[in-house]
């Protein structure tokens, strides 16, 4: 029976290695890839949603209006949903930005609200608590000059890193951007879609029929129904926009229990999709998500399981203990584990969990060289811990997918 079990955890963590696997090929394959320079700077309507932006909106706006676009092409629509604090005494200071004002209604409604009375073709959406850089519209526009891209989205990077929890979202901010801009780059078409910061055409909205109450995650929705009119969804790898991600594990929780299922109503709104006429960029998408869903609900009992089967019979002591907790949960461990090769051989049970973390290890830091971050103490700290973090994220999908009232909510509204 323990010999089952051992197997049945080293086929798991084989399905681990080979989807890691495919995910690096293609990030090689994308290094090959030339990107071609497009001169491309049309007119650009920019639609905030704000519900209790007090605090984030001032900044928000100022770096729109500090961007390198021409001023006057760009046209600022502020949408707020019932806001109780002082966010509309904030934008009215701002004589270029139109106010338009709507009961508390959600997200969507902002944002469809915002896109009808929008003057150009192109909506680019910002969420009021992101920042974007100077060269952030010219970029996030320049996809759109193919008639065939129906929308556009750039890279979030974390704002506030400092708390223990910003420290490891900063680092899987750059690892999901990576795997973003990778698959955009070789397949032509994106996975998956923030709509924190996107830029989309108008009349594909119109023709789809905007955004959609049906689902938490209405950015993902969209975009899944730009790419079944036929239309591509690109990332932008460098449209940058700076964000507030939550501070503490609590609210990681509200958010991440919120994306999880989200994007699950949507893909299974959509399953349609799932055909092979679709992008290969689709099809991962769909297997992704159900993938990881899986994985969540096994991963954690199989390490468990893992970390008891190859506990040294000399683990009375607790600095034996410590140093065995520690190299499983840290990078040490799969170093320790290379290291030890010549004399342990390879184990079916325990080597591809081991590959699993170095392929891990090696695109994080790329995507940290990528996206211009430093190497310094506290992304180190994050890089060497990342594997603890992720365990925490799989139990977070596991808690949401076991939660029946999350299912039955549709729209995000605040």
């Amino acid at each position: 029976m323990e010999d089952l079990v051992m197997a049945l955890t080293g086929v798991l963590f084989f399905i681990l290695f080979a989807f890691l696997g495919f995910i690096f090929v293609v990030f090689l394959v994308s290094r090959c890839v030339k990107r071609k320079e497009i001169d491309f700077k049309p007119k650009v309507s920019i639609v905030i949603p704000t519900f209790n932006e007090e605090k984030n909106i001032k900044e928000c706006l100022d770096s729109i209006f500090d961007s390198d676009y021409p001023k006057e092409k760009i046209e600022v629509i502020v949408v707020d949903d019932g806001s109780k604090d002082k966010t509309t005494n904030i934008v009215n200071d701002y004589k270029k930005v139109h106010l338009l004002k709507q009961n508390h209604c959600g997200k969507s409604e902002a944002l469809n609200l915002g896109a009808l009375k929008a003057s150009h073709e192109f909506i680019l959406t910002i969420d009021a608590d992101t920042i974007i850089d100077k060269d952030c519209i010219k970029e996030i526009v320049k996809p759109l000059a193919d008639k065939m891209v129906g929308a556009s989205t750039g890279n979030s990077r974390v704002k506030n890193s400092n708390s223990l929890a910003g420290i490891f979202q900063n680092i899987e901010y750059h690892y999901n951007n990576l795997i973003r801009n990778v698959f955009s780059i070789v397949f032509k078409n994106g996975i998956w879609f923030f709509g924190a910061l996107a830029c989309y055409r108008k009349s594909v909205l119109v023709k789809i029929g905007h955004f959609k109450k049906d689902s938490m995650t209405e950015d993902m929705d969209i975009a899944l129904e730009i790419k079944k009119e036929g239309y591509k969804t690109i990332n932008v790898h460098n449209a940058f926009g700076y964000t507030i991600v939550p501070k503490n594990f609590r609210e990681l929780y509200t958010q991440r229990s919120r994306w999880w299922v989200g994007v699950l109503q949507s893909l299974i709104k959509n399953r349609d999709m799932f055909s092979h006429k679709s992008s290969p960029a689709i099809l991962f998408l769909f297997v992704n998500q159900f993938w990881w869903s899986f994985y969540a609900f096994l991963s954690f009992p199989a390490i468990l399981y893992q970390v008891n089967y190859w506990l040294p019979y000399n683990s009375q002591s607790f600095a034996s203990l410590f140093g065995y907790l520690f190299r499983w949960f840290s990078l040490s461990g799969p170093i320790f584990v290379l290291y030890k090769l010549p004399v342990w051989g390879i184990s079916f049970y325990s080597f591809f969990g081991v590959l699993s973390g170095i392929i891990s290890t090696i695109m994080i830091v790329a995507a940290i060289k990528m996206f211009k971050d430093r190497i310094n103490f506290k992304n180190m700290f994050a890089i060497f811990f990342y594997f603890p973090y992720t365990i925490i994220l799989n139990i977070i999908i596991v808690i949401s997918l076991l939660r029946p009232e999350l299912w039955r909510k549709k729209a995000f509204i605040r």
